[in-house]
């Protein structure tokens, strides 16, 4: 019998990955450039991946709704059923606003009843950015996250102020920032007991914990890459 020659094919190798995730926000601009900024991400370290391994690549679909959390779920709950997508992970993105109290712990514990997940932020989502750069545990106003924003980026050499609608501080996420965003979120969690109202957990945001999850899903991506190349 003649011996093959050349290297023996490789068997496709296949790792299960999350599918589809919806990510819903309330509002449709910071959290729509800064999730939309993070998909782009994850779909520039999948490309190509498919073609060379069995592998689902994660999919997101972010999407503002522009309607407050008193009406979010149901605006949520529309999108999915006129979706011709299943969605896997459902996320909605919202944070405390001036509403009563008790509808933004319901907005909350509602999500979870369905089987999604809240990134809720208290009291503002710009308390996500502002932990890229510094450990608070201390209530302000949203006026002065605009001015602490300002004061980081204009430290790392960006002009002019924080505005909601502007991209221009997505730059200074860089992975070891993001890393330490989720760091000091988890830490800011760990202040407050199970049994207090997440109305009054301010500060206080769970959007971390999507984050690291996507974050998870990028870290995948990398080792299959350098899997491939072993």
């Amino acid at each position: 019998m003649s011996k093959r020659i050349g290297k023996r094919p490789k068997h496709k190798r296949s790792l299960p990955l999350p599918g589809s995730y919806l990510i819903a926000t309330e509002g449709i601009q910071t959290e729509v450039l800064y999730f939309r900024d993070l998909a782009e991400e994850l779909e520039q370290k999948y490309a190509g991946l498919a073609n060379r391994i069995e592998v689902t690549i994660p999919s997101l679909t972010v999407k503002g709704t522009g309607v407050s959390n008193l009406t979010l779920i149901e605006r949520v709950a529309e999108v999915i059923q006129l979706s011709p997508t299943l969605f896997e992970h459902v996320w909605i993105v919202f944070d405390k606003d001036d509403i009563p109290l008790d509808k933004f712990d319901n907005a909350i514990k509602s999500a979870e009843q369905l089987g999604w997940h809240a990134a809720w932020s208290n009291d503002s989502f710009e308390l996500w950015y502002l932990l890229h750069f510094e450990f608070l545990n201390a209530a302000i106003d949203r006026e002065e996250y605009k001015m602490k924003l300002t004061q980081h980026m204009q430290t790392n050499g960006i002009q002019g102020k924080y505005e909601k609608n502007s991209a221009r501080i997505l730059q200074l996420f860089t992975p070891e920032k993001r890393q330490q965003a989720i760091r000091f979120a988890k830490k800011l969690a760990g202040y407050y007991q199970a049994n207090i109202p997440y109305h009054q957990r301010n500060p206080g945001t769970a959007v971390y914990q999507l984050v690291a999850e996507l974050t998870a899903l990028g870290q995948r991506a990398d080792t299959l890459r350098k899997n491939l190349k072993k």
